[in-house]
C-alpha cells in the first residue's frame, strides 16, 4: 500500500491506523507537538488510534517549532 507522507510516497506492508504509522514515522517517540493531517484534514490526537490508512492516502505531520 502506498501512502504520500510529507510529499514522499512510501510503501507500508499492510493497512494500518494513523497513531501506528506515527509512532513508525517517529520511531517511537513520544509524539509531543505535532499535528497530521490526513487528506488535508486536521486529525484530533483523540483519533489517531480509530483513524485507518488507505491506499494513496497523503499525511502531513508538522513539528511545533519555539521561536519568534
Amino acid at each position: 500500500m502506498n501512502i504520500r507522507i510529507n510529499g514522499e510516497v512510501i510503501a507500508v506492508n499492510e493497512q494500518m491506523k494513523l497513531n501506528e504509522f506515527v509512532e513508525l514515522r517517529l520511531n517511537g517517540k513520544e509524539p509531543r507537538g505535532i499535528a497530521v493531517a490526513l487528506n488535508e484534514m486536521i486529525i484530533p490526537k483523540s483519533k489517531w488510534n480509530e483513524t485507518a490508512l488507505n491506499e494513496n492516502d497523503n499525511v502531513e505531520i508538522v513539528h511545533a517549532v519555539q521561536g519568534g
